[in-house]
């Protein structure tokens, strides 16, 4: 089992697609879930998780600046938005997947397997 969190933003309609993809891989718990403001007070769970997701709002979305550089710290990041991945490269960033909404349960299997294949 790998452990996993989830990061989304007020609004962000992929919040429910990805806890049910999550739930059906049978090989992934989620540990925590929560909205990126509830990192003010409760911090990610530390070595625990084994991988993060993260729903992204638009590219020029203020809630980035705030928290890029926690996304930027997780060693094993899944990303997803409905803007294309161009749109967010900066310095220093390298998800291991990341996922263009809406997305089927065989992308995310792939994004998953990205995953494995970079611990192995």
């Amino acid at each position: 089992m790998y452990r996993c969190v989830l990061l989304y933003y007020p609004g962000g309609g992929t919040t429910n697609l990805l806890l049910k993809c999550i739930e059906r891989t049978g090989c992934l718990e989620l540990i925590w879930s929560g909205l990126y403001s509830d990192l003010n007070r409760i911090p990610l769970p530390p070595a625990e998780r084994d991988l993060v997701f993260a729903s992204l709002p638009a590219p020029d979305h203020p809630l980035l600046e705030g928290y890029w550089q926690e996304l930027r710290a997780q060693k094993y990041l899944v990303l997803t938005s409905p803007y294309p991945e161009k749109l967010f490269v900066r310095d220093g960033w390298h998800p291991v997947a990341f996922l263009t909404e809406p997305f089927s349960f065989d992308q995310f299997q792939q994004a998953l397997q990205q995953y494995l294949d970079s611990i192995l």
